[in-house]
């Protein structure tokens, strides 16, 4: 009878064996399935808005930090003057290379071309590019202070370049 108990024994073994493979295989499935399930909408989209507001963030921390490199450049570049000519470097003297859009030196914000407003201390591209689509969508400057009025151009940029801009 011994024999037939340690058969009857082995079998519950091999029966609880099996059941908890079954029960570990279930649970398996279910996280596999848990796991691709699709993002519903609505997170999906706070979580894009999310990510997109980071990259807006580190994009203006970009153009800081590119305004802030070229403005330093600007002052080192200046600051080098000939000693013969007591010219500032990269200065010309002859009027083929003037512009019609400086007056006296200034630069003229109704005429100037993107590289000029982009020589503008404090002023990259991307908002000498700001300063032409403001122009051209609300016609000429009647003021040097409406420059303010480009998004990221506050006062102390104003301060920066007013003594190098006209209207």
């Amino acid at each position: 009878m011994q024999e037939k108990q340690k058969e009857n024994i082995k079998i519950y073994a091999a029966l609880l064996l099996l059941l908890a493979i079954f029960a570990g295989s279930f649970v398996v499935v279910w996280q596999i399935k848990e796991k691709n399930k699709p993002v519903t909408a609505s997170s999906g989209a706070e979580e894009l808005e999310r990510q997109v507001a980071e990259l807006n963030k580190k994009i203006d921390d970009l153009n800081k930090a590119i305004d802030s490199a070229k403005e330093q450049v600007t002052v080192e570049s200046s600051v080098e003057v000939s000693r013969t000519t007591k010219q500032v470097a990269g200065a010309s003297t002859s009027k083929e290379e003037s512009s019609s859009s400086d007056v006296g030196g200034l630069i003229n914000l109704n005429t100037a071309s993107l590289s000029q407003l982009d020589s503008l201390d404090g002023i990259g591209p991307t908002y000498a590019q700001r300063i032409i689509d403001y122009r051209e969508a609300n016609g000429d400057f009647t003021s040097i202070d409406q420059i303010k009025n480009i998004k990221g151009i506050g006062d102390k940029t104003f301060e920066k370049i007013q003594d190098q801009i006209t209207i």
